[in-house]
């Protein structure tokens, strides 16, 4: 009975890695993609704007969002 506790245990902190690593990887993208576009050489302050804006929409787009939450603190 302790090996399928253990077992059990063992899958779920399995399963909740590679949830935690997919999230991550997630959110480093699309930081990334933000960054690229606000750090692009040569550009406007209204061009980088602009396409932060292209990069949210991107992301509304992909996940089905109409509006995020507001960030707190």
């Amino acid at each position: 009975m302790a090996s399928v506790a253990t077992s059990r245990a063992d899958f779920v902190s399995l399963v909740a890695e590679e949830i935690v690593a997919g999230i991550d990887y997630a959110t480093e993208y699309w930081l990334a993609r933000v960054e690229q576009e606000l750090t692009a050489a040569n550009v406007s302050c209204v061009d980088r704007i602009q396409a932060v804006q292209r990069v949210l929409r991107e992301y509304k787009d992909v996940t089905g969002k109409v509006h995020l939450r507001s960030a707190s603190a």
